[in-house]
């Protein structure tokens, strides 16, 4: 007697051919979705971190050791978040497009979002290290003035949404998140200035001075977070 088996299912029903076109619509839609979700949730917990250690070192019952190491730690998160918080620019510029509520009008725009990426990025990193170095402040202002210009052009650009201007943004959700993070760059202004000063006073071992900044960082560090939230929440709900 010949006992009935059973095909694999995969020679019964015989999966269609996913298009090379279709597959890497998906992987750039997969890689897109990964590193936005990941500076965010990167910013939401570094900010809660260096939140804390703002709390522990700002406080006259903190010894001195513990006080300069939670100094030393919100200069390192201060300065991973912020490259993050870059990042969220192209990261950004790249999801909508992929989902297809951002426009990009030409190859030219996706370059330009990049080298502006790009000398921010470097123009952030160089301010930090001159404040390790050097007492001059031309490079923290310039830092300063780049946040100044792109900001505002944000908060633009996400407020024309609910008036049907845009050219490029084709959805209100979208909108809020672009309000937001330009809300987010200027509320980074005076985060990164107290930075600045933080990190001179974590290489001078000025107890006091770390103490008085790691105190005033506590309310834009909060905002911060709260800007972040929000931006996501946006993302997910889609409320508009």
């Amino acid at each position: 007697m010949i006992l009935p088996c059973r095909l694999p299912a995969m020679l019964v029903y015989p999966r269609k051919a996913t298009s090379p076109s279709r597959g890497r619509a998906v992987s750039s839609y997969s890689g897109a979705l990964f590193a936005h979700v990941l500076l965010v949730v990167y910013m939401l917990g570094a900010d809660l971190g260096r939140a804390y250690v703002a709390h522990i070192g700002s406080s006259l019952e903190t010894d001195p050791p513990a006080r300069w190491l939670a100094t030393r730690v919100a200069v390192w998160l201060g300065s991973a978040t912020n490259i993050a918080l870059v990042l969220m620019l192209p990261a950004g510029v790249s999801l909508g497009a992929v989902l297809g509520v951002y426009e990009i009008t030409s190859t030219g725009w996706l370059v330009a979002t990049w080298v502006v990426t790009i000398v921010w990025l470097l123009i952030s990193i160089g301010a930090e290290r001159a404040a390790r170095t050097s007492k001059k402040r031309h490079v923290e202002i310039a830092d300063m003035v780049v946040r100044l210009l792109i900001a505002p052009g944000y908060v633009y650009d996400g407020a024309i949404v609910f008036q049907g201007a845009s050219q490029t943004v084709q959805a209100e959700w979208l909108g809020s998140k672009i309000i937001l993070y330009g809300l987010l760059i200027l509320v980074s202004i005076p985060v990164r200035w107290l930075s600045f000063d933080l990190i001179r006073a974590s290489t001078t071992d000025d107890a006091a001075a770390a103490a008085r900044k790691l105190g005033q960082l506590r309310m834009p560090i909060a905002a911060s977070w709260v800007l972040i939230l929000l931006a996501a929440w946006f993302g997910v709900a889609k409320p508009l």
